[in-house]
């Protein structure tokens, strides 16, 4: 599974009808949720906000809403799309103004397809990587020779001076061996590295 990694819109013209395309990168129901109030505000006049979104890490919730346009028209096959491309964490929003000439069934399907796989084909995406936050115990005596490297490399979080030096931050999981040798090498094996915890995420 993949996801993107930053928000897009579009615009498409058929028939009169305009469609506003938006693709954006979400992680819960209440994101979608907001996203949807926001677009209702913006595009208070138009006639259809169709909707379909994918969230987990397998693809777990799916949803989708035709939003008035006759079933299975709209929201369907722009989750499909979607699903096509192995994305999750995504919504995918199709506002339309009706222009006055009917698009028909396939028409419909043809151009709510056609919003999403723009948006899709441009976008960049994003990989699911695991992240450990860790701790680095360093002692006082040893600090010269590790601080920098941590610094110029992490982002720490949060520092705890006692008896010695705590540093927290976030690392790439896969770097954990590489940095534990690194700070064993640097405080002549003295320092210690602890996991705290581990967590995924799109970038």
């Amino acid at each position: 599974m993949k996801s993107i990694k930053h928000d897009i819109f579009s615009e498409l013209v058929i028939n009169k009808s305009i469609f506003y395309n938006y693709l954006f990168r979400v992680n819960t129901v209440e994101e979608v949720t907001t996203k949807l109030d926001e677009l209702r505000s913006k595009h208070s006049d138009a006639n259809h906000h169709c909707t379909a979104y994918i969230i987990g890490k397998n693809q777990e919730i799916q949803k989708y809403n035709d939003d008035g346009e006759p079933s299975k028209t709209a929201g369907m096959p722009m989750i499909e799309v979607l699903k096509k491309h192995d994305l999750t964490n995504i919504l995918a929003v199709s506002v339309r103004y009706f222009g006055g000439i009917k698009l028909g069934a396939g028409g419909l399907v043809r151009a709510y397809t056609k919003g999403v796989a723009h948006n899709v084909k441009e976008i960049e995406f994003s990989n699911l990587i695991e992240y450990t936050t860790v701790s680095v115990i360093i002692p006082f005596d040893q600090i010269g020779n590790i601080e920098k490297y941590i610094r110029d490399h992490f982002e720490i979080l949060d520092t705890v001076y006692s008896n010695e030096v705590t540093y927290i931050f976030n690392i790439k999981s896969k770097e954990y061996d590489s940095l534990e040798r690194t700070v064993s090498d640097n405080t002549k094996g003295i320092g210690q590295l602890i996991k705290l915890d581990t967590f995924e995420t799109y970038e």
